[in-house]
């Protein structure tokens, strides 16, 4: 446990001294600056690269460092100067590749998650309850794969429970209408657990939850042991089979009388052995393989029963449906007949043909059979769901869905299925009009799973994205700030089929915890020819730059294109690499785009081809919105600073106006300003081809246009004054490496790249810095800033140094340090397990919005204590059993009072109806109150539920 003592101590031996006294630091605070004049005339002029000279900012000693050593609270506050900052507990997170559980009474629809459990009601697609589970242990770090819920299942015996297991082998028996028993789990004893299946199985004349779990011996090879709720205390259970093939998933059915192991290209069949054993070691099952044509993705068992003379049942036929990684779905019809007898002495069925479908071009990610048995249902990568006619073989499709499918599941009642989408959403479906009656979306980020996708099982043609090489691009709504707008991809198939493209922007809204809509930003592929004739996924653009206005009208993104160099051959000339050939090719539209003030429509107003270029198209580094009006600024490879407005569009003429009679209106370039390339100091060189970086920002009062630009050893910051477009000032030094970001404060500018940097313009005073630790390039594109102008406050966002730096894999951590404008020491020091891919600052309040690669939400807010981002409805008081009680208690309440306590109650009051009347309140006092910060930092909703009523409620009248 981390003390206070601690905590402070280190941070107090990290801290950087506000400025050097000696000589030296004088020296270099007197050659900062340059005249203003001068550097314009060298912007006028050709700059000569090869004499060009730059002098990075001078390592002072007492630097605060990114390290390990770096206090890792983990969601518990130090008290002390940490007190007044707070992280909230996480939301949301990533819907794992596991089938959602229906309640018997489909009222209910369970998800599983990648840290909790979720219960939502299908009426409204409110969450109703979320159950955390304790998933993190300290001996993750050792292990080769991390630790994830790898099955969930309804208990069979008791409806209001589910099982919930683990990969390290725990199991957790959870209440799932109270949210009881997930602080309790049972262990099993296994290196690995891949799947489980629960069913209900009379054992000594009681029915129970059997537990089947397949556990891993070796990469090849698998067992499966049974459990009980006392083998489960005891650990120990009852061995049932052991194979040695790849294990991939397990599943069970007919009260537990019927069991179906899938390995790579095999099936086992067991059949339970006895009528009914007396104890779980009684239970013994008699088990048969046969191959499959191809390696199996998924299955699904039908089956029916008869009943014995002894008023028992037992299995009568069993149809299996096995989806495969090629596509083919195959059916083995009255399965049981075809396997050999008791008395045959061999496990090896031998040759069975089964019924072949085939209209899939990639892997089968699901297939169900219908209630009826007549259906099939599937989905794969396709974003189509097929339903198969069994006896015709006669196909329909439900085609273009948001993302591959991943999980159906068929209701209870056989009306309705779940469609859980690899987008991180889930939807039902009515079988009758196949119209959605449910949906929750979540966060569409990257995310690197702990589970293979089932694409993995055959080798493809392209190299499957292990890693998260960019920030998650990310702008709030000022006209809403509890909406966030996030670049996305077409799903995880999408994502990881060979590059991380993000052409679709997501909004999502953090008061309800749902994603709203999503808007393609960028030119994206049909669902039906998205793959080459070479079966490579086409390659999308990616958004790389948001920005919105101030008064939120009006976003501006830029999103960036090139062929793949595989694809380069064709365009290879002379002595030109393949990158070169592809960068020559590359694509780069700045767009903005008109948002609805009412619906949040969005409209593509314009849209520059090569907003910066030279003899090619040029990258964009940097948009900026500017503060005071609706006008924007970019900043380019070619050197140049460009502004745009809007203006009216014109016909013949005439201004041209829209449906609704508004003007039209377009953007367009209305100042370029060139920029010094490097700086003119003889005792640094500077290469003549090296990369170049840059970023803007406005002042707060939109007067000054802040731009940093040049190679990482003599990169300058301009002051250009957005009336005149002159140079006011110019400084040089602050940047050592790559320009990360850059932000303004008051009088203050703050840059980030290998330091943080925190710089008085006015006054020439370097305030303090911040040394980041030595990492790889990899964690310094992950490095990011976002600045709070409510609470005058820095967030900075960077990887944890790993032992692995080369890659930005699953297991990576980042650490969050928040400081104030006020003083040099940081407010807050936090460090996350997973990687933050983002961090915005929220408008209207003290605080930051951050969302990690495992697609959850944080919020850091000052002062009080925060409302949670979102709270279920079992926390409100108004879920439906809540509700149904309180109901009863009314009816009873109705029932007790006596016609005397009616007649006095009316005798109290003598109330004309003539003199009753509704109360006004004005929209704008509403918006006081439900505007007055973003949702978590919302006062609790008691609170807001009494301002409410105290707008609304009337007077006393005399009586």
């Amino acid at each position: 446990m981390v003390s206070n003592a601690d905590v402070n101590g280190d941070t107090a031996s990290l801290k950087r001294k506000r400025e050097l006294k000696d000589e030296r630091a004088l020296a270099q605070k007197k050659h900062r600056r340059r005249s203003a004049s001068k550097l314009q005339e060298d912007a006028d002029n050709t700059v000569d690269d090869s004499t060009s000279r730059s002098a990075g900012i001078q390592q002072h000693t007492g630097d605060l460092e990114l390290t390990d050593a770096s206090p890792e609270l983990n969601g518990t506050l130090v008290p002390g100067r940490f007190a007044s900052w707070k992280v909230s507990k996480p939301m949301g997170g990533r819907m794992l590749d596991i089938d959602p559980v229906f309640s018997p009474d489909e009222r209910n629809l369970i998800i599983t998650y990648n840290t909790s459990i979720q219960v939502y009601s299908t009426e409204d697609s409110l969450l109703v309850r979320r159950i955390a589970l304790p998933l993190a242990r300290p001996d993750d770090a050792t292990e080769l794969v991390s630790t994830h819920i790898v099955a969930t299942a309804l208990s069979r015996s008791d409806t209001d429970y589910i099982w919930v297991a683990c990969s390290d082998g725990r199991v957790w028996h959870i209440n799932w209408t109270s949210g009881s028993g997930a602080d309790t789990p049972f262990k099993v004893e296994a290196k690995r657990v891949l799947d489980v299946t629960v069913d209900a199985v009379e054992i000594g004349g009681k029915t129970e939850d059997v537990l089947l779990v397949m556990k891993r011996l070796t990469k090849t090879s698998a067992q499966i042991v049974a459990y009980n709720t006392k083998a489960l205390s005891t650990g120990s259970g009852k061995l049932l089979h052991t194979y040695d093939e790849s294990p991939l998933s397990l599943r069970s059915a007919a009260g537990g009388r019927l069991i179906v192991a899938a390995a790579k290209e095999t099936l086992h069949i067991g059949l339970l052995k006895g009528k009914k054993p007396a104890s779980l070691d009684e239970l013994t099952y008699r088990f048969h393989c046969f191959d499959v044509p191809d390696i199996v993705s998924c299955l699904d068992i039908r089956y029916t029963v008869r009943t014995t003379k002894k008023g028992g049942f037992e299995v009568q036929s069993v149809d299996l449906a096995v989806g495969c990684a090629r596509g083919a779905i195959y059916v083995y019809h009255d399965l049981l007949s075809k396997l050999p007898g008791e008395g045959s002495g061999s496990s090896k069925a031998g040759m069975i043909q089964p019924k072949k479908y085939h209209w899939h071009r990639r892997a089968v990610h699901s297939v169900k059979w219908s209630e009826d048995g007549n259906y099939l249902i599937s989905g794969g990568s396709e974003t189509v769901l097929v339903l198969w006619q069994v006896d015709t073989g006669k196909l329909d499709f439900l085609p273009h869905l948001s993302a591959a499918i991943e999980n159906i599941v068929v209701s209870p009642r056989g009306s309705s299925y779940a469609i859980h989408l690899d987008d991180n959403s889930t939807m039902i479906l009515s079988t009758a009009e196949m119209k959605p009656t449910m949906y929750v979306s979540g966060i569409q980020s990257l995310v690197l799973g702990d589970r293979p996708s089932k694409e993995s099982l055959v080798r493809r043609v392209w190299r499957h994205v292990d890693e998260i090489a960019t920030p998650l691009v990310a702008a709030v709504n000022p006209q809403n700030p509890s909406q966030v707008f996030l670049c996305v991809g077409n799903g995880q198939q999408a994502s990881l089929g060979g590059s991380s493209s993000t052409p679709l922007l997501q909004v999502f809204d953090i008061s309800s915890f749902h994603g709203v809509t999503k808007h393609a930003i960028a030119r994206t592929n049909p669902t039906d020819a998205n793959i080459t004739s070479e079966g490579v996924p086409i390659t999308e653009p990616t958004a790389t730059k948001l920005a919105f206005s101030r008064d939120g009208k009006w976003l501006a993104s830029v999103d960036e294109w090139q062929p793949p160099e595989r694809d380069a051959e064709v365009f290879l000339t002379g002595s030109k690499t393949p990158a070169e050939a592809c960068r020559e090719r590359r694509e780069i539209y700045l767009k903005f785009w008109e948002i609805g003030a009412e619906d949040q429509s969005f409209q593509l107003v314009s849209r520059i081809n090569d907003a910066h270029h030279t003899d090619r198209t040029e990258a964009i580094f940097d948009v900026a919105s500017d503060p005071t009006s609706p006008r924007f600024a970019t900043i380019g490879n070619d050197g140049v600073v460009r502004f745009w407005t809007p203006r009216l569009r014109k016909r013949d003429g005439l201004a041209a106006t829209g449906p609704d009679g508004q003007p039209l209106r377009s953007w367009t370039c209305s100042r370029a300003v060139s920029l010094p390339i490097y700086e003119q100091d003889e005792s640094v060189e500077v290469q003549k081809n090296a990369p170049r970086s840059g970023a803007i920002t406005f002042s707060e009062d939109g007067s000054i246009l802040f731009a940093a630009f040049g190679p990482p050893s003599g990169a300058l910051v301009v002051a250009i004054d957005t009336e005149t477009g002159t140079f006011r000032d110019v400084v040089s030094g602050m940047f050592r490496g790559e320009i990360r970001a850059m932000k303004s404060l008051s009088s203050a500018l703050i840059m980030l790249s290998e330091d943080l940097v925190v710089y008085d313009i006015v006054s020439d005073e370097l305030l303090f810095s911040y040394s980041l630790k030595e990492t790889s390039e990899a964690a310094k594109r992950l490095t990011q800033l976002a600045v709070n102008y409510e609470s005058r406050s820095i967030a900075l966002v960077a990887p944890v140094p790993t032992a692995n730096q080369g890659k930005m894999k699953k297991g990576a951590k980042s650490e969050l340090v928040v400081f104030s404008m006020e003083d040099d020491e940081p407010q807050l020091v936090q460090t996350f397990a997973q990687l933050i891919t983002s961090v915005c600052a929220a408008p209207s309040s003290s605080g930051f919005i951050c969302v990690d690669s495992a697609a959850q939400i944080w919020s850091v807010t000052e002062g009080a204590e925060q409302a949670p981002l979102l709270q279920p409805l079992v926390d409100l008081g108004v879920d439906g059993n809540t509700a149904e009680t309180a109901s009863q208690d009314l009816v009873l309440q109705e029932d007790e009072a006596s016609d005397e306590e009616m007649q006095d109650a009316d005798e109290d009051v003598d109330m004309d109806d003539d003199d009753t009347h509704a109360a006004v309140v004005a929209p704008q006092r509403l918006a006081e109150i439900f505007n007055a910060a973003p949702a978590f930092a919302m006062p609790p909703i008691e609170d807001i539920f009494y301002q409410v009523a105290g707008l609304f409620s009337t007077k006393p009248l005399n009586v």
